[in-house]
């Protein structure tokens, strides 16, 4: 089984099954793969308006509509977005993650203003270098929504 961190891609569904897309050293698109897996598995969804150059965040919010966890590989770091609510299987499987010691940047609370997507974020300080353990620690830290 491949692991997360060899992905280009991944995304970590309600039931804490993760999905892994692509290889992280590849050089073509990570948005290629949410489009590919929302036109795959969200047929109401329309992806007429994202494309290859759609930011990331647009791609974190849609997803995180259907309570899933998505994760950005970009070899020594990675960018993970967060639903509103988090299940414990997701929390589980979050807090068993092996991603070495590859920066984290995560972005949660995401809202949509139409022409771009607003959120919260820990980790993205230049002078920080958090960890996915780090992570996890200061979101659960806080009083954040979790569904059991």
């Amino acid at each position: 089984m491949k692991k997360i961190i060899d992905s280009k891609v991944a995304l970590i569904d309600k039931e804490g099954i993760i999905h892994v897309m692509g290889d992280a050293n590849e050089a073509g698109s990570h948005a290629a793969y949410f489009i590919d897996y929302i036109n795959n598995y969200y047929f109401n969804v329309d992806t007429n308006n994202l494309t290859i150059g759609s930011p990331r965040d647009r791609f974190g919010y849609i997803l995180g509509r259907f309570g899933n966890v998505i994760y950005f590989n970009d070899l020594d770091s990675c960018m993970m977005y967060f639903p509103d609510e988090l299940t414990e299987k997701q929390i589980s499987v979050l807090n068993s993650l092996d991603l070495g010691n590859q920066r984290v940047v995560l972005f949660y609370n995401l809202q949509d203003f139409g022409t771009f997507v607003c959120s919260e974020t820990i980790g993205l300080e230049d002078d920080e270098h958090m960890n996915i353990h780090e992570v996890m620690n200061e979101y659960l830290s806080h009083d954040y929504k979790f569904t059991r």
